[in-house]
């Protein structure tokens, strides 16, 4: 029953966070219509400032040409009473067509006390004018009238001139032709507008819904993760090179990375529970036996000695192992400096020459002309250089000869490891970069199994290669290619 109830909680939260995960990705994809209809609000307001840039210089236009109009016709008769009395000149005035080149006009006539004593206009305007308007509304010397009927829509629009014993002649026309004009423009662009606003919505969101493809690929690759903790999934990074496809390009990566870490952990957990199980039931043994005997100093004494020299070696491999791990996953921090790859090596081949003497092994050094200086974390290198050396010290026989070579490249600098032991198989070669791996002919020597696994991941933090291969006239070559 304990089990039962632990399990159903999990399941809860597992299916809480999966419904999250999916609701997060249907927000996601509901982005495409909210900025489908943010540009379509825009497209909607720089409509209307056109619309309210055509409108603005439509009327102006027409409301320029009526001034014009009005302007022209008051020259016009102003010009014919300077000929003859006011009373020959209303005479004269014909009535019968208000009208000129298709734009009716009404004329008045008053005198100095603005009181009308001729008015015509055309038929049409009969019901415009109330009683008094223009004593009431009068703009004398130019100025422009506007007269407003409660009885109709458009208004008129009139100037005056003086006429001989300040005889006033007003003339005005009607903006019914302007106003059916504006409405009408107004009219059409609205019909226009709403279907385009429709077809912008429904393009917009189809169009940023394919260009947002690759976020929302990204969204579903996370929800996946999030939901089955599977870090193998990848997006296809299509054709298009822009931002998008940068992302999911950098998106790839960060899985990749993290799938290595995990990998990493991972492997460093198996190699630590494995590596350390032995030196572990050693030392409890050794913790056990000192116990169990009698209350000697001098064994109590051996015992902690041999503790302490297995916890030493229990570090040791530690340390190597999270070292490994590190530079497998890339996460290796390097201390990067100027280093003299010569000077490095006549230090360990002088610490390495007191071992090999024990078995009559001899070790050379040669370096060709050049600088052997590189920028590299010098304590890093010495641990390189430090397995391919205990390594040939190790399986060579007694009496073999040794030979570390540096050659100075323009670029890089090369190192090589010569030794006349009795090489690696052909079938180990291929392994004896892998942790842990021992072939057949080093399983009877001490080690841990990832000295080289450690110089390859070092080499390869500092950007360089290593490389193995049979030396001439029998043996192994070791060879590292470090860049300056």
């Amino acid at each position: 029953m304990s089990c039962e109830k632990n399990k159903g909680p999990g399941r809860v939260g597992g299916q809480r966070s999966a419904a999250a995960s999916r609701a997060k990705r249907a927000g996601i994809r509901r982005i495409n219509v909210r900025i489908a209809a943010l540009f379509s609000v825009l497209f909607a307001l720089t409509a209307l400032l056109l619309l309210g840039g055509i409108y603005y210089t439509v009327k102006t236009s027409l409301d320029q040409a009526d001034f014009q109009f009005i302007q022209h016709k008051l020259l016009e008769y102003w010009a014919k009473s300077q000929t003859r009395s006011i009373e020959s000149f209303i005479t004269g005035l014909d009535g019968s067509s208000m009208e000129l080149e298709g734009t009716p006009y009404f004329l008045r006539v008053a005198d100095s006390a603005n009181r009308t004593i001729f008015f015509m206009f055309p038929q049409g305007w009969k019901g415009f004018f109330p009683e008094d308007i223009f004593e009431e509304t009068l703009k004398p010397d130019g100025g422009i009238l506007y007269i407003r009927s409660p009885r109709h829509e458009y208004t008129l629009i009139a100037a005056d001139i003086r006429l001989e014993d300040d005889y006033i002649l007003q003339i005005g026309v009607s903006t019914e032709r302007t106003e059916k004009m504006i409405k009408l423009i107004v009219r059409n662009f609205s019909i226009l507008l709403i279907p385009l606003l429709i077809l912008s919505i429904a393009g917009g969101s189809i169009l940023t819904a394919r260009m947002l493809a690759p976020i929302q690929k990204l969204a579903d690759a996370a929800g996946n993760i999030v939901d089955t903790g599977n870090l193998t999934a990848r997006i296809h990074e299509g054709r298009a090179h822009d931002e998008l496809h940068d992302l999911v390009t950098l998106f790839n990566r960060m899985l990749e990375h993290i799938e290595a870490l995990v990998r990493g952990m991972q492997g460093t957990l198996d190699a630590v529970a494995h590596d350390l199980r032995t030196p572990l039931t050693r030392f409890r043994g050794m913790a056990e036996l000192a116990l169990q005997g009698t209350e000697d100093p001098r064994r109590l004494r051996e015992a902690l000695q041999d503790g302490l020299e297995e916890a030493e070696r229990i570090i040791t491999e530690l340390n190597a192992i999270m070292d490994l791990s590190a530079a497998q996953t890339g996460i290796l921090k390097l201390n990067r400096e100027r280093t003299d790859m010569a000077e490095l090596c006549r230090q360990l081949i002088e610490m390495y020459s007191y071992i090999a003497d024990e078995s009559s092994i001899r070790i050379t050094f040669s370096q060709d002309a050049g600088s052997a200086e590189i920028q590299a974390d010098a304590a890093r290198l010495r641990r390189v250089v430090g397995n391919l050396l205990d390594n040939a010290v190790k399986y060579s026989p007694d009496g073999a000869l040794i030979s570390v070579r540096l050659y100075a490249e323009p670029q890089h600098i090369l190192l090589e490891v010569l030794d006349t032991g009795p090489g690696i198989p052909a079938e180990d070669m291929p392994r004896i970069w892998e942790r842990l791996y021992r072939g057949a002919g080093a399983r009877s020597k001490p080690g841990l199994g990832i000295g080289l696994s450690i110089a390859k991941a070092i080499t390869e933090a500092h950007g360089g290669a290593i490389g193995a291969e049979p030396a001439p006239g029998g043996g192994m070559k070791f060879w590292v290619r470090l860049p300056r």
